[in-house]
């Protein structure tokens, strides 16, 4: 082979490896590039699918948050409701208290009043109808000596008790029947009653 032969071979060789070389940068480049892009979708769906998954965790908290505030709330309304109650329960029963101690305090009065003993003879006859024994058995307090001095006109027996109330008992001669007569007997029975018109009027 002469030289300028081997020259030409030389230099066809030395273009065939730049193309070669050229070609194999070029797939390298191209390789290294869809990699790159395979990688930065990788890590685009990566940190999206965190990005969700932090929304998610995020969503469920806040969630919790919301139903604990509204526990806490519902609770807290049902705590204050059911003061608000006991307070309007407490002044109520403050207020029939009080009512009642009035009542109770003219009722005293009333034993010194000249009335007093009409009251009584009426009490005495609505206890002996109710008995059914015009010879009842009349039980007074001891306080109501005087009151009881000008109504013992009615054919009854009366017997002085260590009661202080005002008003009297009734009872038939054998006996099987009683009527209590006394204010705090009639206060008891009427109980219901006052108390609801009070509540009604006031409340």
């Amino acid at each position: 082979m002469t030289k300028k032969v081997e020259k030409d071979a030389s230099k066809i060789r030395s273009e065939n490896a730049e193309k070669i070389c050229s070609e194999i940068s070029k797939e390298s480049s191209e390789e290294a590039e869809l990699l790159l892009g395979k990688a930065r979708k990788e890590g685009e769906r990566i940190l999206s699918e965190a990005s969700r998954a932090a929304k998610r965790r995020t969503d469920a908290i806040l969630l919790d948050a919301e139903k604990e505030t509204a526990g806490m709330k519902t609770r807290t309304f049902s705590t204050v409701t059911m003061e608000k109650r006991r307070i309007s329960l407490e002044m109520k029963s403050l207020y029939i208290a009080d009512v009642m101690a009035a009542v109770k305090r003219e009722a005293e009065n009333f034993r010194g009043q000249k009335d007093y003993a009409k009251f009584l003879r009426e009490a005495i006859l609505e206890g002996v109808k109710i008995v059914d024994d015009k010879k009842a058995q009349v039980f007074y307090s001891h306080f109501d000596e005087e009151a009881i001095s000008q109504i013992k006109d009615l054919g009854v027996e009366f017997k002085k008790s260590d009661s202080g109330d005002i008003g009297l008992i009734v009872q038939s001669q054998d006996g099987r029947l009683l009527f209590d007569n006394r204010f705090s007997a009639r206060l008891k029975r009427a109980y219901d009653g006052i108390y609801m018109k009070l509540i009604k009027e006031v409340f």
